[in-house]
């Protein structure tokens, strides 16, 4: 298989990516075809329809998210990073990172193919003279992830409310106070745009920090976020930004 497009999203390293769609669903993305599949007669019809699969190769990449590893990552063509492994089980997240978990009882990147699968909300189409732009909110896929395939989720076939969900309903997801102060809120929006800064509220407040992590409630963590570095620092349940350059 090749890429049909790749995605551009606001998150160029795989610290802060959400852990599933629409967890932060005002996160946007732009799926940008390779020129053989620029073809405004692909997509017709698709605006039809409120939300989308994606399906698309894992790519860790370099580890972090300050400038330097930004840079080590756009210098290493092999993005695979540690999903070139993989074991029959895991640590989900969700359980604190110290629980395992059989691989394919997760959704984990560390697997035999490195495979996801991802639903997105449509927000529009845009046709332009190099080929159609799909618009999307809520993914929760690294700038430059290559995908394979899109289709249309049908409500009928793809939404079964009858569906249990196994170990994670026994592991609700918990979330941080984010504590924004506003002469930082003003800098975010005056270097980048306000329509992002909600989207990078909701990343901050999933706790972009590996799971099981120490409290260092005076250790700095760096965040790339379009284009810029948030920097923030975690006490218990509250999340603190303190600079935004």
């Amino acid at each position: 298989m090749k890429p049909i497009a790749h995605i551009h999203t606001d998150l160029p390293q795989k610290f802060g990516i959400p852990r599933n769609s629409f967890l932060a669903p005002h996160l946007q993305g732009r799926i940008v075809f390779e020129p053989e599949f620029a073809l405004d007669t692909a997509v017709e019809g698709l605006d039809e329809f409120s939300h989308l699969w994606l399906l698309w190769e894992f790519q860790n990449g370099t580890p972090g998210g300050a400038a330097a590893d930004i840079a080590a990552d756009l210098a290493t063509k092999d993005k695979s990073g540690a999903t070139s492994k993989w074991t029959p089980s895991v640590r989900p997240p969700r359980l604190g990172g110290v629980e395992r978990r059989g691989v394919f009882a997760t959704r984990s990147p560390f697997r035999p193919n490195p495979i996801g699968l991802t639903c997105v909300k449509l927000d529009h189409v845009e046709l332009t003279p190099q080929g159609p732009v799909i618009h999307v909110l809520a993914a929760d896929l690294r700038d430059g992830t290559p995908i394979y395939d899109i289709k249309p989720y049908i409500p009928f076939a793809d939404c079964h409310p009858e569906a249990t969900g196994g170990w994670i309903e026994d592991a609700p997801w918990h979330e941080l106070e984010v504590d924004f102060p506003d002469q930082l809120r003003a800098r975010f929006v005056a270097l980048a745009e306000a329509s992002k800064l909600e989207g990078l509220i909701e990343v901050l407040r999933q706790d972009p920090r590996r799971a099981g992590s120490k409290h260092e409630p005076d250790r700095v963590y760096h965040l790339a976020y379009a284009g810029l570095d948030v920097a923030f620092t975690v006490d218990r349940d509250v999340l603190f930004v303190v600079a935004v350059d």
